[in-house]
C-alpha cells in the first residue's frame, strides 16, 4: 500500500484506488503465513500496522489516503 500512496503523491495515479483491496490482490498473506509457520516465525495478528519512518512520518496501514495527501512536495 505504502508504493500506492507514493504513485498518488507523485501524479501516477489520479484518484485514491482502494488501497487495501490492491493490497489483497497482490499481495500472498495466506502462503507467507504458511511458510512462516513452518520457520516457526510469529506473524502479527493485525496485518494493517503503523510505523515511524525515517523522515519522522509515520505510516498508518488504516489510513493510507491521510498519508498520501499530507505531504508538502508533491506532484
Amino acid at each position: 500500500m505504502w508504493f500506492l500512496t507514493q504513485h498518488k503523491r507523485w501524479g501516477l495515479l489520479k484518484d485514491h484506488p482502494d488501497y487495501l483491496a490492491v493490497a489483497k490482490q497482490i499481495n500472498q498473506v495466506d502462503l507467507y503465513k504458511q511458510a512462516a509457520s513452518a520457520l516457526k516465525i510469529n506473524v502479527p495478528k493485525d496485518g494493517l500496522r503503523s510505523s515511524k519512518l525515517i523522515d519522522g512520518v509515520v505510516w498508518d496501514g488504516r489510513e493510507p489516503a491521510k498519508y498520501a495527501d499530507a505531504f508538502k512536495v508533491k506532484a
